[in-house]
């Protein structure tokens, strides 16, 4: 992972885009083995971090991380489609690698969730796979897909995660940086869930 995905440098692009307040609570949604959100608690140790995932054995590493980080990271279990906290709980909803996983239905369920925990005006950063750029990584993108599965992958492939984003609700979604890697490239998408004309 750290050499095909750049992933230390995908992890510091990501937390470039976070940057909580004081007092903001944070959901990591498919935080996999907790690295980013253990980083996130200890550059922003005011702020509360919850991952969050699906995998007991990945949250069970990550909780090992977090105590050997000497952080208060919460860990719970669950689908990204239907997270068990209440509406408009969180400030900010930060996402890496997950929906490329997912099917068309399954990442507008994920986006629509995050949409409803978020407080009106809390941020979302999406960090995932956008359309290749060039010939080259277009290629190593599909081997990607060969593995993960074509019909997931499709909308990435296309570059049609923005449009899925704003047609879940959000306003402002942008393009804000991307990486190319040995496999692809990656694109990290902040959004904001409008502060009034929201309904769920």
């Amino acid at each position: 992972m750290r050499f095909v995905m750049r992933d230390d440098q995908l992890r510091k692009l990501t937390l470039t885009l976070l940057r909580p307040e004081p007092a903001e609570r944070v959901l990591d949604v498919g935080c996999g083995t907790g690295s980013l959100a253990v980083r996130l608690k200890q550059e922003h140790p005011r702020a509360t971090v919850v991952g969050y995932d699906i995998d007991p054995v990945a949250l069970a590493i990550a909780e090992k991380k977090s105590l050997a980080a000497q952080v208060s990271v919460t860990w719970r279990r669950g689908p990204a489609d239907d997270p068990a906290f209440p509406d408009q709980s969180f400030d900010l909803v930060t996402s890496s690698l997950l929906l490329h996983h997912l099917l068309p239905a399954g990442k507008r369920a994920a986006l629509a969730a995050a949409l409803r925990l978020l407080k009106p005006g809390g941020r979302l950063v999406l960090v995932d796979f956008i359309r290749p750029e060039g010939r080259l990584r277009a290629l190593a993108f599909a081997f990607v897909r060969a593995l993960d599965g074509r019909r997931e992958t499709e909308d990435h492939a296309r570059g049609r995660l923005p449009a899925f984003v704003e047609e879940a609700g959000f306003a402002n979604v942008a393009e804000r940086l991307r990486l190319n890697t040995a496999v692809g490239t990656i694109g990290f998408l902040t959004a904001y869930k409008p502060r009034s004309g929201w309904a769920p």
